[in-house]
């Protein structure tokens, strides 16, 4: 099973600033499935071993007002982190209209 990327990871620890109680499931988080769109990328998520973890009623979308440069799309992409039911779901990023590879290369996050 593969694991999660460095850019993956960085936005989770974002969304577990914002919530708390959510600190504990990223140990647990493995990739289920890459889906590229063509103007985005779709990042499934599963839980692996973690029975002992509490899920509460929370349902929230993520984004924390930011953007990802990436070189060759001349805007960026923006994402959303799904939480549904207490349990992180799935990364969704796009484009602003830009085809993309799906590829992530070098980033930089910037802050609105």
């Amino acid at each position: 099973m593969e694991e999660l990327n460095n850019l993956e990871l960085t936005l989770l620890n974002a969304l577990t600033e914002k919530y708390p109680s959510l600190k504990s499931h990223i140990p647990y988080l493995k990739l289920k499935e890459r889906k590229n769109t063509g103007v985005g990328m779709l990042v499934d998520l599963e839980y692996v071993n973690g029975d002992e973890l509490n899920f509460d009623d929370m349902n929230a979308l993520f984004s924390n007002g930011e953007n990802i440069e990436i070189k060759g799309l001349k805007q960026g992409l923006n994402y959303v982190i799904d939480v549904t039911d207490g349990k992180i779901l799935y990364i969704e990023f796009s484009t602003y209209g830009e085809n993309w590879n799906g590829e992530f290369g070098e980033y930089k996050i910037i802050k609105d």
